[in-house]
């Protein structure tokens, strides 16, 4: 048994006690939590429930307010490898929450902490840290001790399928590795590395979107290229899990992502649809504003050809003051999407759809989403010719962010990507 325990504005206190047998998971409000009203999973386990037994999808069998806690593909891979390196050979969801402890994303952390005390880690030459991540992905890090050092400390809480670092910039200006405890007042950021079959080009991209959805009228991460000794850039995006707080440890916030909130995993080929993420919005935040921005958040992927738009790519945040509310936007990119693997050179789908449809989409199939969101639809007209209109911009904030005029080419192409 384990216990959950939330560590942000208003606590400490233990959310919950925790136990699996054989595949289902209990999870028990205890009366702390209780006493405290807080909705932590206001989709799937109310207060007023108290106990829930949960028989989800294998590996984890986690519900959606402890899964959000584990990393994906990169994280689970540098997770599984450190616990194996202390002789758990397979450990179980549970031994892997308490093996990140406090180095989780999100206020929720775990105990009893079972993982030995992890070194600390100044993070130097983005070139020579990329390198020490690939040589993790790749398997073959054994003896490195760089590699070793950072990815232990990095503690793989952050999610995404690509290398990373929860690092924190300290008020003497140093990048530390975020190991759940940094110097105090620092402030928490995540530092993206590229895979080995990625663009050199990749975090340029991906900061040239943030930028255009920011035209677009979307609320994004605050984020910034940082240059290894190559020149080649790294993208780093402010954390919104976390708030600087002067002369102390940052301030954890809860967060859940919309798959964690309804229990739809893209792992299981669980998929939404646009119109269910707005209702979500609806029904969480119960915020007009919000809503309006998950519809613009929409366009604005469809029209910039960013498929990658499954519903780990959508998060909440919530504090005791000011309730639940959407986070920023983040993994904005030009993406493929999901498609088979014949058509490898070819643009797949959405993962969510838009009125059935996951490609060739056209303005009027974003009127499906007016009276869900209750908006007219001259509204999201307006966000269409709005994201249109920001697209023209590819190709000059591209050029401005390194981007090789060969790949600004090669996606200028492809946009705006709205069906005529």
């Amino acid at each position: 048994m384990i216990d959950v325990i939330y560590q942000g504005d208003g606590g400490p206190w233990t959310v919950a006690r925790v136990a699996q047998r054989a595949s289902e998971t209990i999870v028990e409000y205890t009366d702390e939590h209780v006493d405290h009203r807080a909705e932590l999973a206001p989709i799937r386990h109310l207060i007023h429930e108290r106990a829930r037994v949960y028989a989800g999808p294998v590996p984890d069998q986690l519900p959606g307010l402890l899964a959000d806690s584990l990393p994906d593909a990169w994280g689970r891979m540098v997770l599984r490898r450190d616990m194996r390196q202390h002789g758990i050979e397979r450990p179980t969801a549970l031994q892997m929450l308490t093996w990140l402890g406090q180095r989780t994303m999100g206020a929720l952390t775990y105990r009893p902490v079972s993982s030995p005390e992890v070194p600390k880690a100044v993070l130097g030459d983005l070139d020579e840290a990329q390198a020490s991540m690939l040589k993790v992905l790749a398997g073959n890090a054994d003896g490195n001790a760089v590699a070793e050092r950072l990815v232990t400390a990095a503690g793989s809480g952050a999610g995404g399928a690509r290398p990373k670092l929860t690092v924190a910039s300290t008020p003497d200006g140093k990048l530390v590795v975020d190991d759940g405890t940094v110097p105090p007042g620092a402030t928490p950021w995540l530092v993206k590395f590229h895979g080995p079959d990625d663009s050199e080009y990749l975090s340029s991209v991906e900061a040239t979107y943030l930028q255009m959805a920011a035209l677009s009228g979307i609320t994004t991460c605050e984020h910034t290229l940082l240059s290894g000794s190559s020149g080649t850039q790294y993208l780093a995006v402010r954390r919104f899990d976390r708030e600087t707080v002067e002369g102390a440890q940052p301030r954890r916030i809860h967060m859940s992502t919309a798959a964690g909130l309804l229990e739809t995993y893209p792992e299981h080929n669980q998929h939404l649809s646009y119109v269910e993420l707005v209702r979500l919005t609806q029904h969480v935040t119960g915020d007009a504003r919000d809503v309006m921005e998950i519809v613009r958040r929409a366009v604005f992927n469809v029209v910039a050809h960013n498929r990658d738009d499954h519903a780990r790519n959508f998060a909440f945040l919530w504090t005791p003051g000011a309730g639940w509310r959407l986070a920023p936007a983040y993994d904005l990119t030009h993406s493929m999407g999901p498609r088979p693997t014949y058509l490898v050179d070819e643009p797949g789908e959405h993962y969510l759809d838009i009125a059935g449809k996951g490609a060739g989409i056209r303005r009027q199939d974003f009127h499906e989403l007016a009276r869900p969101g209750n908006l007219k639809t001259s509204q999201i007209d307006d966000m269409i010719d709005l994201a249109l209109s920001t697209v023209e911009s590819w190709a000059e904030l591209a050029t401005a962010n390194g981007v090789s005029e060969q790949l600004v080419r090669q996606y200028a192409a492809r946009l705006p990507a709205l069906a005529l």
